[in-house]
């Protein structure tokens, strides 16, 4: 026992709070504690800052050292990086990946460890080689790299001297504003092309390593309270045991996930007082706090389609979810004059977590309320929820991206009419059969007993295939000669056609993101549809007719919808159509050509979304039989009628980013 005590009280004594609690009970509840940050001794030269500001011309890097280092560095390559070893240093930063993941100036990545006992070692990640420079002087070191633009904003991470001022003002990384100078300060004025999210900050809480096994909760959460210097109040429901082993995490995290493991959570008041208790208390305790409203202006978004958004995330009384969503819970929020680090995945504002957050079933707290006039919507839930919900609210309003396409629709109809045909006449004034003669009477005028056949003499009077012609012949040819007492005449007709029409239409238009581009040219026809069985119920039996337009020609439909990686995909509705009236009931027909399609392009690529090719033929044939049917003589004894139509069509579609939007940031959850 007394060995036991002797090493909780050297750990204890290394965190600075010796006598917080009974000496025994740390003895039962720990096993192994330690800081991951490495400790510098007193002799060592230790890094006490790194911050990146800009210069112009340069990105510089400077590294705080409290004492006398050498130096040696180096590059890499696949990616690009510097590599400076600081020889003869001790890390005074928490050690982890503390770099927000801003590019500034051509670094995009920074980390730094302490690579052997002696020697720390910074790493900057380049977007492509750079030109650098690496100077030491009055306990600063700076690594400055050549870049073509400063547009950004300083940062930095800075850590304790001594091991007690670590203790009392945990490091967390905050922006540097000394360090910029007034005339290399720009504001913030990246255009879209340029700005790129910001990766989730880490916890920055000085980490713990620490296991126990059935030590009492109250000895667990003792220790993280003398740790931490926080005070931690556990209520009267929090009993038990705890086994666990604790590597290397933040102890803010840490305490939570050790709670959440044993059926507790972990809320944090307006004083910066950490509570714990069980789910159903911290849900009984919440439906008890006043509501609140607070009202967000919209500018991009409607405030009716935002609405359902925000009532699903609404604070709902469902203690028995209030299980399921403790790993999602918010870690700590920061208070006013505490040093606590941003939290992770935050879902909600300062305080106690919302319950059954998106559970239909589960009736909900507060309301949301859109105003069309205003385009806002106002937002009524427990205080500690509408930081979080407003925070949504703006991820919802974001300028969307705007997509121009151009489209080009080519249509070709092209028909070609062939026709050859003879026709023979023979008779006389008195005998005839076929009438394409006209006979006359003894008074110059037609006789009017056509088709007269006298049987009396010569019997013989006309040939077959007299009435079949070439409709708008272009060549008419005729042939007569004596035969006896008859004439034999022949006439010859020929007509070939060509026919081409070529419309090619090039509509443009420029859309929303997700939003629907409707181009029309063409032309409505009415359509008069006649019920024939209402004539029966009306007094003047007349029957009823309604009348509707219907829309031909050029109708282009397309939906763009930009992706994450910069490509477009559209639903695209492409018809080309025409009317043609026809004599018979039927009224009118619609010849239509239509293309429904999605397609995926890239920006600026031009996709073919349909190529449509119809051939048709059509040959008719009449003239005696047998005779018309025989090769190269059969013309002469028929006619011959050949036509062909060919449509093409042709639709190709161009769309093109003009307008890049607003991109969500990725930095934390709302």
């Amino acid at each position: 026992m007394i060995a036991h005590r002797t090493l909780a009280s050297a750990m204890l004594a290394a965190f600075g709070v010796v006598g917080a609690v009974p000496v025994g009970a740390r003895a039962a509840a720990v096993s192994v504690v330690s800081v991951v940050a490495a400790r510098p001794t007193p002799n060592d030269p230790t890094v006490t800052a790194l911050s990146v500001v800009p210069r112009t011309g340069h990105a510089d890097v400077v590294v705080r050292v409290d004492g006398s280092v050498t130096l040696k560095h180096f590059t890499l390559s696949n990616p690009d990086k510097i590599v400076v070893d600081l020889n003869g240093a001790s890390l005074g930063l928490p050690e982890g990946d503390a770099y927000d993941g801003v590019a500034r100036g051509g670094i995009t990545r920074i980390r730094y460890s302490q690579f052997t006992k002696s020697t720390v070692r910074v790493v900057l990640t380049l977007d492509a080689a750079h030109a650098y420079e690496v100077t030491q002087q009055n306990g600063e070191i700076r690594i400055s790299v050549e870049t073509t633009g400063v547009d950004f904003s300083p940062w930095s991470v800075k850590g304790s001297a001594t091991a007690a001022d670590e203790s009392a003002a945990p490091a967390r990384a905050t922006p540097v504003e000394e360090e910029v100078r007034p005339e290399a300060r720009p504001a913030d004025t990246r255009s879209s092309s340029s700005r790129k999210a910001v990766a989730p900050q880490q916890s920055q809480e000085p980490r713990i390593t620490v296991s126990w096994e059935n030590a009492p909760i109250s000895d667990v959460l003792g220790i993280f309270a003398s740790f931490s210097g926080r005070t931690i109040l556990p209520s009267k429901n929090v009993t038990g045991t705890v086994s666990a082993i604790i590597n290397n995490q933040p102890w803010d995290v840490a305490l939570r996930k050790v709670m959440n493991a044993n059926g507790y959570d972990v809320t944090i008041d307006d004083t910066g007082v950490i509570l714990v208790d069980t789910y159903e208390a911290i849900a009984a305790r919440q439906a008890t706090i006043p509501l609140d409203t607070r009202t967000v202006r919209l500018n991009y978004s409607r405030a009716a389609s935002v609405r359902p958004m925000i009532e699903a995330r609404l604070t709902r009384n469902c203690p028995q979810t209030a299980m399921s969503m403790a790993n999602n819970a918010p870690v700590f929020q920061p208070v006013p004059g505490q040093p606590t680090a941003t939290p992770m995945n935050s879902n909600v504002g300062a305080g106690m977590p919302t319950v059954g957050v998106g559970n239909p079933s589960c009736p909900a707290r507060g309301a949301v309320t859109a105003d069309t006039i205003t385009n806002s919507v106002s937002i009524t839930d427990v205080p500690s929820a509408l930081p979080g919900l407003i925070e949504y609210t703006k991820t919802l309003d974001l300028r969307q991206p705007q997509v121009n396409i151009k489209a080009r629709i080519i249509s070709v109809d092209r028909s070609t009419l062939e026709g050859l045909g003879l026709r023979y006449d023979l008779g006389s004034q008195q005998q005839f059969f076929n009438d394409i003669v006209p006979r006359l009477d003894s008074t110059g005028k037609p006789r009017v007993d056509a088709g007269q056949i006298l049987l009396g003499g010569n019997t013989v009077s006309a040939i077959a295939n007299a009435s079949a012609r070439i409709p708008g012949a272009a060549l008419q040819l005729v042939y007569s000669t004596a035969m006896g007492n008859f004439d034999f005449t022949t006439f010859l007709e020929a007509l070939q056609t060509n026919t081409l029409l070529d419309v090619q239409a090039e509509p443009s238009a420029s859309v929303l993101n997700n939003y629907t581009a409707n181009l029309t040219a063409g032309t409505q026809v009415p359509i008069r549809v006649i019920d024939a069985g209402s004539a029966a119920g009306n007094t003047s039996n007349a029957p009823r007719a309604s009348v509707s337009m219907q829309q031909t020609g050029i109708i282009l439909t397309v939906t763009p919808q930009v992706t994450a990686n910069h490509q477009i995909q559209m639903k695209v509705h492409v018809e080309n159509s025409d009317v043609q009236f026809q004599t018979s009931d039927v009224g009118a027909v619609f010849p239509t050509q239509k293309v429904d399609n999605v397609v995926l392009v890239a920006d600026g690529e031009t996709a073919v979304m349909a190529g449509l090719t119809q051939t048709s033929v059509s040959i008719t044939k009449t003239g005696l039989p047998v005779l018309v049917d025989l090769p190269i003589i059969g013309r002469l004894f028929g006619v011959t009628n050949r036509e062909e139509r060919k449509r093409d069509l042709l639709i190709l579609i161009t769309p093109h980013i003009i307008d890049d939007g607003q991109q969500m940031p990725e930095s934390g959850r709302p």
